[in-house]
């Protein structure tokens, strides 16, 4: 399963919504916040992409050096969508340089935190970097039942890809806005992930496929585990076990 996204700020101007969404994009990670400033464009944007008809999510470009400020980052974040259909993630974009000067103990504390703070308020959390930063400066421990949007702008993923649930391509040109966006891809059907009980039905047992084979490996990714301890087999077919698996991850994001 690929879902085609991007992800886009205040730097993308004044976005034509309606022509994203009939050039193919399915979702897009708005940035919310820079710490805990918001982006100016992003009530607009998200207004708009809803309307069009393109699921989003949110990110906040982390400044962050200590577990407080990560969670008062979070806790920003929640109160700017609160109440909104977010149906993607909030991430956490790890790159600016004075996260650099962290040892790998204390930015796992901080991503932690922020991680927390977003799965305590009712949303799913994620974690946002480029490929140096996760062999190198994130430590495994930190990353490890968290969803992983790697940022490697290739033409395929790398062998260390992290069981990357979103994966940030490139960069390029995007009908409906004017110079260049960055161009990702859910391998997650998060909208799904999310929906209304009274959506259920596109799981319905029994169906097989590579789709339902990257739904096992995201619930299994999840940390599902069932009451002995035991992850899904990822075959792609779509069973009772399957299902609900998938019923229990939605009732606790609901339940927040």
């Amino acid at each position: 399963m690929e879902i085609n996204g991007i992800d886009v700020s205040r730097w993308q101007g004044d976005i034509d919504w309606k022509r994203v969404k009939a050039a193919g994009v399915g979702f897009a990670m708005i940035k919310a916040a820079q710490g805990t400033r918001p982006d100016p464009r992003f009530d607009k944007n998200f207004k708009d992409a809803l309307k069009s008809g393109v699921h989003a999510g949110a990110y906040v470009y982390s400044l962050a050096v200590t577990p407080g400020e990560a969670a008062a980052e979070a806790e920003a974040v929640l109160e700017q969508t609160r109440g909104r259909e977010l149906r993607y993630p909030i991430a956490l974009d790890l790159e600016d340089e004075r996260l650099e000067k962290l040892k790998k103990r204390e930015l796992g504390e901080v991503i932690k935190a922020f991680c927390g703070a977003v799965r305590a308020g009712g949303r799913i959390p994620m974690i946002y970097s480029n490929l140096d930063w996760f062999k190198n400066r994130i430590p495994k421990s930190a990353v490890k039942g968290e969803y992983v949007w790697l940022a490697c702008w290739r033409d395929s993923l790398p062998d260390e890809d992290f069981g990357c649930a979103m994966w940030q391509k490139g960069s390029g040109s995007v009908d409906g806005i004017e110079g260049e966006a960055d161009i990702d891809v859910s391998f997650i059907d998060f909208a799904a992930l999310t929906a209304p009980e009274a959506s259920y039905a596109l799981a319905v047992p029994r169906r097989r496929g590579d789709e339902y084979a990257a739904m096992q490996r995201a619930l299994n990714a999840g940390n599902y585990r069932d009451a002995g301890g035991k992850a899904l087999t990822v075959d792609g077919i779509w069973g009772k076990r399957s299902f609900e698996a998938f019923q229990k991850l939605v009732s606790k994001a609901e339940e927040g």
